[in-house]
């Protein structure tokens, strides 16, 4: 009777300090997720001739509001958002000739480097984003943006003459709160 007594405690004792030690763990886990947004914003311009009708692109895949830091996802469903390191917004506009429209998504980070294309993230924390783009490292603070612009003219088959500027702006927007 009394090794059943002494296993119960044994066991019991084993629960409250397994259940300790995953509190502690959520307890210290990051409450706040960086959110960085990664845009190309593409215009174009006829200088001579009729240009063709640029295609039209439509698909906001998420919102999110600063004051509450909440992130609102409409098209990529990410199910493991513990291990989530960094959330990047990737975005892409279309102005003028080059066509109409806003279309995005949301890519969950889980390690670092992380790639998109050409844009790199080598490392995040809540005081600043390390990044690579085109050639160039940078460093964003909360609330900083990083741009690089590039126009480039082009002939089209129809005689037309079109400047296209493209401008990637990456932005360290701030914070989600993670659930």
């Amino acid at each position: 009777m009394n090794r059943i007594i002494t296993s119960g405690v044994v066991f019991t004792l084993l629960l409250s300090c397994a259940s300790n030690t995953k509190m502690e763990k959520e307890q210290g886990k990051n409450d706040l997720v960086p959110f960085v947004e990664f845009y190309s914003i593409t215009e174009g311009k006829a200088l001579s001739g009729v240009p063709y009708q640029g295609r039209r692109i439509d698909g906001p895949g998420y919102s999110y509001d600063p004051k509450t830091q909440k992130l609102d996802i409409y098209r990529n469903n990410i199910t493991d958002s513990l291990s989530i390191k960094l959330y990047l917004g990737v975005g892409k506009v279309l102005k003028g000739a080059a066509g109409q429209g806003v279309s995005s998504t949301i890519i969950g980070v889980n390690e670092y480097p992380f790639s998109y294309n050409e844009f790199t993230i080598t490392n995040a924390t809540n005081y600043k984003v390390n990044c690579y783009f085109k050639g160039k490292q940078f460093v964003l603070k909360p609330n900083q943006e990083y741009l690089i612009t590039e126009t480039k003219i082009d002939s089209l088959p129809n005689a037309t003459v079109l400047q296209t500027t493209t401008t990637w702006k990456v932005t360290f927007t701030g914070f989600v709160k993670n659930k």
